[in-house]
C-alpha cells in the first residue's frame, strides 16, 4: 500500500529548537491572555496551566497539521497493527518497567541537587507543581498526550527525514529535555525521550510513548504527594521488586519489538511498521 503524498516535512535540529520556542512562546501569550480569567473562575494555578498547554499546543499543531495535510489519525497511530492491540501488548510491559525508572531518576535526582542545589526560585517552582487536582491532570494527562504529540509525532517525525535513526532519536530527546527548561529535569525527560522515540520507530504509534510517559508522570507525583524526601526512604524490598519487573517488562519489549524473521503470529500482532519511519542512515 502507497503511502500518501501528505506529511510532516524534513525537520533539522536548528529547526526543532525554532518550533519548540514557537510553542512556548504561544503559551506564554494564551497565558497572559486567558489564565487571568480561568483564575477568576475558580481553577488552580495548575488546572488554569493545563488548560492553557491545551489551547496553545492545539495552535501550534493545527498549524503545522494543516500545512503538512497530515491528519490526526494518522499523527497519533501509523501502523498495520490497531492501536488497541499496540496499546494492550505493549503498555503492560512498558509500565512494569515504570517503577525503576522513576526510582533511577530519584536517585539521579539527589546527586544532582548534591552538586547543584536548588535555588529559593526553583523551590518555589517545584512545589508550586505538587499536590491538587489541577497538577494531577497536568502532569499525568495533559502533558503525555500533548508532548508525544508534539515531539514525537511531529519533532522525532520530521527528524527521521532528515537523520539517520539514531541520529533523530538523541536529538529530538535532546530537544525535549531542554524544553523542560531545568537540569534537574532535564535527567529523566531524556531518558524518556529516548525510550519514546524508540517505541514509536518500531510500532510507528505515539500510543506506547504516551503510556510511559504517563507511568513515569504518575509514579513521580505520587512519590511528591507521599513527601518522600530521600531515595533512602525507600526499602530495599521496593528496589529489588522494581528491578525484577523491569527485567521482565524489558525482555517482553524485546521479544515483542525485536523479533526474529520467524515471529509467530501472536507475535507479530505489533512490531516493526515496515511501512513506517525510515531505517537508520547515513
Amino acid at each position: 500500500m502507497n503511502r500518501p503524498e501528505s506529511d510532516i516535512q524534513p525537520i533539522s535540529l536548528p529547526w526543532a529548537l525554532a518550533l519548540t520556542f514557537a510553542a512556548w512562546f504561544m503559551e506564554v501569550i494564551v497565558t497572559t491572555l486567558l489564565r487571568p480569567m480561568l483564575m477568576r473562575s475558580g481553577l488552580d494555578l495548575m488546572a488554569a496551566a493545563s488548560i492553557v498547554r491545551i489551547l496553545a499546543c492545539g495552535i501550534v499543531f493545527a498549524m503545522l497539521l494543516h500545512q503538512s495535510g497530515l491528519s490526526y489519525r494518522r499523527l497519533f497511530h501509523e501502523s498495520r497493527s490497531s492501536a488497541m492491540a499496540t496499546v494492550v501488548l505493549i503498555g503492560v510491559p512498558i509500565l512494569m518497567t515504570v517503577p525503576l525508572i522513576v526510582l533511577l531518576d530519584g536517585a539521579a535526582m539527589w546527586l544532582l541537587e548534591k552538586a547543584l542545589p536548588l535555588s529559593q526560585y526553583e523551590v518555589t517552582i517545584f512545589e508550586m507543581m505538587s499536590g491538587g487536582l489541577g497538577n494531577w491532570v497536568l502532569a499525568c494527562a495533559t502533558a503525555p498526550m500533548v508532548e508525544e504529540m508534539f515531539f514525537r509525532g511531529i519533532i522525532l517525525r520530521g527528524m527521521l527525514k532528515r537523520y539517520g535513526t539514531t541520529d533523530a532519536i538523541v536529538y529530538s530527546a535532546f530537544v525535549f529535555g531542554l524544553m523542560h527548561l531545568n537540569v534537574y529535569q532535564f535527567v529523566i525527560a531524556f531518558a524518556i525521550g529516548i525510550l519514546a522515540a524508540v517505541f514509536y520507530v518500531r510500532t510507528g504509534s505515539l500510543w506506547p510513548g504516551i503510556v510511559l510517559h504517563a507511568g513515569i508522570n504518575i509514579a513521580v507525583t505520587a512519590l511528591g504527594e507521599l513527601k518522600v524526601e530521600s531515595m533512602g526512604e525507600i526499602p530495599l524490598l521496593v528496589w529489588g521488586t522494581a528491578a525484577v519487573a523491569c527485567l521482565i517488562g524489558a525482555l517482553a519489549l524485546r521479544r515483542l519489538l525485536w523479533r526474529p524473521a520467524t515471529a509467530t503470529p501472536q507475535a507479530a500482532a505489533v512490531g516493526p511498521d515496515t511501512e513506517g519511519p525510515p531505517p537508520d542512515a547515513a
